[in-house]
């Protein structure tokens, strides 16, 4: 690759002070130099503001402040449409990068496809995993599940040419936005690596509320069942059977789940 591209990196927070710090940390610890980090303060209440103050002065970094609250989906919005990097892609307040992150990404990125992602190591309250991803992710791949995760790199231009994250949902917004990129523009290829570390205990304040996830999770599935086989569809019932709290018996995970992912339905059934 002769020019290093800019990439953009949005990051929305609400109320996180104390975890802000690290996510914007590894960001700037990326070994890709030519990038921006566009952080928008989704009406904080906490020190959030004076926190970001002291950013205020690092010119790969812009701090915008909603001054009431907007939610995660219009603020990375907000900030996509300020941006101008030849490629984007997000933080969560709570996660953090790998220093090789940005860089593996933008490298993988080839001709027909339309993102790129990475394996994750999720952090739970009581263990940890890595999230090993397929190799290539198609749109009918994802219409199974949200098979990419929370972080997609893709080109600008595809994320507007698809419409950004759809602020109507209260949440899953992310994995709505991945199946409409890769029906446009291909699959999404994973890099072979785990380069994002993501935050999923429970005893944390978010700036989507839990109750909104499941609302979230089923007016997605809504939107996009049109495109579903009643394979897919059955596997998303027994998915929001799961959000929802219910514990399916074992002749709903085998009549519900395609045999392609008993194994992990099963050791999910059996461990969490």
């Amino acid at each position: 690759m002769p020019k290093k591209p800019l990439v953009s990196i949005y990051l929305p927070t609400r109320n996180r002070s104390r975890l802000l710090p690290n996510a914007i940390g590894s960001v700037l610890q990326q070994t890709w130099d030519n990038l921006e980090l566009i952080v928008v303060d989704d009406a904080s209440d906490d020190s959030t503001p004076e926190i970001l103050q002291q950013y205020s002065e690092k010119s790969r970094i812009k701090v915008i402040r909603n001054q009431d609250p907007a939610g995660a989906a219009a603020s990375r919005n907000l900030a996509v449409g300020i941006a101008s990097g030849e490629f984007v892609t997000g933080i969560d307040d709570d996660d953090l990068f790998m220093p090789e992150r940005i860089e593996m990404l933008v490298r993988a990125f080839t001709d027909g496809i339309s993102g790129t992602c990475s394996n994750d190591r999720m952090v739970y309250d009581q263990r940890e995993l890595i999230w090993k991803k397929r190799s290539l992710i198609s749109s009918s791949d994802l219409l199974f599940y949200n098979q990419v995760g929370n972080q997609l790199l893709t080109r600008r231009d595809y994320f507007s040419g698809s419409g950004g994250f759809d602020e109507s949902l209260p949440s899953a917004q992310d994995y709505d936005l991945w199946i409409r990129i890769a029906q446009n523009y291909g699959p999404v290829k994973t890099v072979p690596h785990t380069l994002q570390v993501v935050n999923m205990k429970q005893d944390e304040t978010r700036i989507t509320l839990s109750e909104d996830k499941i609302t979230g999770y089923r007016a997605c599935f809504e939107k996009h069942k049109q495109k579903m086989s009643p394979e897919q569809i059955q596997y998303q019932r027994y998915r929001l059977a799961l959000a929802e709290g219910r514990n399916p018996s074992w002749n709903e995970l085998i009549s519900s789940v395609p045999a392609s992912l008993w194994f992990k339905e099963i050791k999910r059934k059996l461990f969490f």
